[in-house]
């Protein structure tokens, strides 16, 4: 089985086993949906859990399973990722991607290589990618058709159009 990574424990939340998440995913309602089978990836296993109650503070899913109802039996999983199985995956567009697949990829402007994509962030504005440079700082680009020309999975790539102070 394959698995796409859609959130990190960043902590727990009360004495109940609340876990607090940073997710990576677009569907929430779909994947912390109640009764919803999702995975916890620790020490290189892939724990199921079933969603027992979720609910979005701020910039956190804070998420409940029906396993788990105590805090002693769930702080050891701070760090862990959320995974899910690849093959209930919904089929996206052409111009859709999982931010899994975007982080890793070089980064590219007129054929030379800026960085590789680090990260991806998800704001309200929109989602931003994380380019790792090696001799600079960070740079955070909008992930939009106006700063994205193209993303190649096969190559490997993301080409950015070249704009002034883009980098």
């Amino acid at each position: 089985m394959e698995y796409i990574s859609i959130g990190k424990i960043t902590n727990t939340h009360g004495l109940k086993g609340t876990l607090k998440v940073k997710s990576f995913t677009d569907f929430k309602e779909d994947r912390y949906k109640k009764g919803s089978l999702i995975y916890i990836s620790f020490k290189d296993e892939f724990i199921p859990v079933t969603v027992s109650h979720h609910r979005f503070v701020k910039t956190l899913d804070y998420l409940t399973f029906r396993e788990y109802g105590d805090i002693n039996m769930v702080e050891k999983y701070k760090g862990s990722f959320i995974m899910f199985n690849k093959e209930e995956a919904k089929d996206l567009d052409d111009d859709e991607f999982y931010f899994e697949e975007l982080i890793g990829l070089d980064v590219y402007t007129d054929d030379i290589l800026v960085g590789k994509c680090d990260d991806v962030r998800e704001y309200p504005q929109g989602e931003i990618i994380v380019v790792k440079r090696d001799d600079k700082k960070d740079a955070l680009i909008p992930f939009r058709k106006e700063f994205v020309k193209e993303v190649n999975k096969e190559l490997k790539r993301i080409c950015l159009i070249n704009w002034e102070g883009l980098l």
